[in-house]
């Protein structure tokens, strides 16, 4: 979670009582709900006014309308503590948040277009959908701040043709909207696919071994080292660290001779749970392993297992994002991996560590899923193929932006920071925008997306864009724009936990699945499961 300015929207995130924030112009993501307090300390407010003791913080977002184009949402976080959480505080009524006023051309410079800079965070951060298939398929219904929708697009894949190696392709769509004047908006930003083979890697396991890993989460745990051990080629070098009450080297330096290297197997197959939990030990371990075995040219990864049940200190936080700055400069990234079990589960920890990171954020519901990510997703979860893509839209001067369903956006481009792109994948930026009066919009005006980046190794500036037509996009392929859709309309739903919207959302899922699409299809299985549908 980035940091989010509180002139439109308390967008604030708490770690081990650190109050974050801003200050400038932006808007945290569409329907975001904050994730829930904790019972050592809490802060809750409505627009930028909050009170109490440090620990967690949620919040809600103020509304804001005008020339700028930029619309509203609602943000929030979570800090963590002890682990044990309460209910997340009922949302403020339009009484108390007061009414957004009408949009209008009143005030609006026709010779100003609305440029706005987006961010759906990283590509490759895509737990929320896999814990909240768990909850469903427990028989649960997930809680709202368990929801992130941009995650939901990142991990359901909505393939774009691929651009020449090391370029971009930027594929905006759109469709009009339910409302006059209103307009689906969806952007695809495709990287080249990965290139084979694939450079050499240097992995470091930081693994949880404390005592609430024992049963299920230790199994995926085990999973994760066998999946990405099947991944691995001649060659490559292993480091591996427990952490519980003390921490134990396991490998340090392996060399693997080929894929299911059998040293790498006995170490996953011996790993067990007991003890307490000492994250911070462990991470200084790991990352001294990473740092003793970094090879340049080689990918550098730190994986940290676990269940979320640790804390992580600003100690921790600093070490992390210590070395996120050196993976600037093609270093080290943290991928995290969420174990579960869902019930309970707090990903505030892996939220955190990945966000410093730079790296991936996944979460098992199964062993399956282990492989899932990294044998069939290896390049997605561990691979960089573009550096700090920042996205850029301009549209015309009557539009602003009604919902958006990524992570944040904003008028000033240094308020939203940009995000790695992997391999073979596609960032996904679905929103609704709106004109001002459906009598003023013209066909013939242009929209414009622009994606900046640097390359991961020679950090060469390039860029990317397309230009076009209001009416050549409205008559442009709507293929990937309705799986977004239908994906946005899913993850909405959950969020709203009403009949209507969950029977409403799979007879969308349903009507943009004609060529049976697995991931539809399992989508559209998945809605019935909830408790309310």
């Amino acid at each position: 979670m980035r940091t989010v300015p509180a002139s439109l929207s308390l967008c604030l995130y708490a770690v081990s009582g650190v109050l974050l924030g801003g200050a400038g112009l932006v808007a945290c993501s569409q329907g975001f709900s904050p994730e829930p307090p904790f019972d050592n300390g809490a802060v809750s407010g409505t627009g930028s006014t909050g009170t109490g003791s440090t620990g967690a913080v949620s919040g809600t977002g103020s509304t804001g309308t005008g020339s700028t184009g930029v619309g509203s949402g609602s943000g929030g976080g979570a800090g963590a503590a002890d682990g044990a959480q309460a209910e997340p505080p009922p949302a403020p009524s339009d009484e108390d948040a007061g009414a957004a006023p009408a949009f209008t051309c009143e005030g609006l410079d026709s010779s100003q277009p609305v440029v706005l800079y987006l961010s759906a965070d990283d590509s490759n951060s895509m737990s929320s959908p896999v814990h909240v298939r768990e909850l469903l398929r427990s028989g649960s219904a997930p809680e709202p701040w368990q929801v992130r929708t941009y995650e939901f697009l990142n991990y359901y894949r909505i393939h774009y043709a691929p651009p020449d190696e090391g370029e971009l392709r930027v594929e905006p769509q759109i469709e009009p909207g339910e409302e006059a004047g209103t307009y689906a908006l969806q952007i695809g930003v495709r990287s080249y696919d990965p290139p084979s083979p694939r450079r050499p890697i240097a992995v470091t396991f930081v693994l949880d071994t404390s005592g609430s890993m024992d049963g299920e989460p230790m199994a995926r745990e085990k999973a994760t080292v066998r999946a990405v051990a099947a991944s691995l080629s001649e060659g490559d070098v292993v480091n591996m660290v427990t952490w519980n009450t003390q921490n134990s080297v396991i490998l340090s330096g392996h060399v693997v001779d080929g894929p299911d290297d059998p040293a790498l197997l006995a170490a996953a197959d011996e790993l067990s749970a007991s003890g307490g939990t000492d994250l911070e030990s462990g991470l200084r371990v790991g990352y001294r392993l990473a740092q003793e075995h970094f090879e340049e040219g080689r990918i550098n990864r730190v994986i940290l297992v676990s269940d979320g049940g640790a804390n992580v200190g600003v100690t921790s936080e600093e070490l992390i994002a210590l070395h996120a700055e050196d993976a600037d400069q093609e270093a080290i990234y943290l991928v995290g991996v969420g174990t579960g079990p869902a019930f309970g589960y707090n990903d505030v920890l892996m939220d955190v560590v990945t966000d410093k990171g730079r790296g991936a954020y996944v979460y098992l519901d199964d062993e399956d899923e282990a492989f899932h990510m990294f044998r069939d997703r290896f390049a997605e979860v561990m691979e960089v193929a573009a550096r700090g893509v920042q996205v850029e839209l301009t549209m015309p001067w009557y539009f602003k932006m009604e919902k958006f369903y990524g992570e944040e956006y904003s008028t000033n481009p240094e308020e939203v920071e940009p995000q790695h792109l992997a391999p073979g994948d596609a960032m996904i930026f679905s929103q609704l925008v709106r004109g001002c009066d459906p009598g003023v919009i013209n066909d013939e005006d242009t929209l414009t997306v622009r994606a900046r980046w640097q390359t991961p190794l020679t950090h060469e500036a390039k860029e990317a864009s397309r230009e076009a037509t209001l009416a050549e996009l409205a008559a442009g392929s709507k293929e990937q724009l309705v799986k977004g859709k239908a994906i946005v309309a899913y993850a909405e739903a959950l969020k709203a936990s009403t009949s209507e919207a969950l029977h409403a959302a799979r007879e969308q899922v349903i009507a943009a699945n004609p060529g049976g699409d697995p991931e539809l299809d399992e989508i559209a299985e998945l809605i019935p499961l909830h408790p309310l549908y």
